[in-house]
């Protein structure tokens, strides 16, 4: 993955290396990425608002652990945000109470509400997209990225299905970027694209309306794959 762009704060330094917290872990897609990173060797804590379900969840995971969110971001590297948009707002502002400098949050939020028989439609948020909406609740200098919104959760849950698709990354400083590039590619079979600065997020959010119609009408899993980049993707 190569980032070019100039960055205007300092590098985002880690706290517990390789430790990613959870926020909403025990969700669909955030239980899939625990699972899937847990079993990469990753140290993984399962956040949730109910102690005792992210501990249950974390009980079936090699070396991961559950509790409260505010307990389990606590220290950690990497915050990753696997929320309904319905909650992200009010996710956000928890966050920001307990946010530490040098942590990097990941939203994986796609901006989706029901729409009856139509299922699952994108809506404009009010900041352009759910990532531009975290930084505008989220401390100044917070690092934060936009990314894994086309990653299928059910795909995710079950290790026996291979994956083999690309994950888009969005981020304003480089240094948040390789870290969180470094951390999704733990997980065999995905890659990190650099798509360039967070007011791009909307484009991939909205990505995943057009997935999830695909995926009713084919009754499958779908991801995505960009053609024509270098193999490896350099750094």
């Amino acid at each position: 993955m190569t980032v070019t762009q100039p960055d205007s704060l300092p590098a985002t330094t880690t706290h517990h290396e390789n430790t990613v917290a959870i926020v909403g872990g025990t969700g669909a897609l955030g239980l899939g990425l625990a699972t899937r990173w847990a079993h990469s060797g990753v140290h993984v804590r399962i956040g949730s608002r109910r102690a005792e379900a992210a501990q249950g969840c974390a009980d079936k995971l090699p070396g991961a652990v559950g509790g409260d969110n505010t307990t389990m971001i606590e220290g950690a590297a990497a915050v990753v945000v696997a929320v309904p948009f319905s909650a992200h707002a009010e996710t956000m502002r928890a966050i920001a109470k307990i946010i530490q400098p040098g942590q990097l949050v990941i939203d994986t939020t796609a901006p989706l509400l029901p729409a009856g028989p139509r299922g699952l439609r994108p809506i404009a948020p009010w900041a352009g997209s759910a990532a531009q909406q975290a930084q505008a609740l989220l401390p100044d200098g917070t690092g934060l990225v936009s990314a894994l919104q086309t990653v299928s959760a059910a795909t995710l849950q079950n290790t026996e299905l291979p994956l083999d698709e690309d994950v888009l990354l969005c981020g304003d400083h480089t240094a948040d970027k390789v870290l969180a590039a470094d951390l999704i590619d733990r997980i065999p079979g995905l890659r990190t694209i650099d798509c360039g600065l967070l007011d791009i997020s909307g484009i991939s959010e909205r990505i995943t309306a057009l997935l999830i119609g695909i995926n009713k009408r084919y009754k499958t899993h779908t991801g995505i794959r960009l053609t024509g980049l270098p193999q490896p993707l350099p750094r």
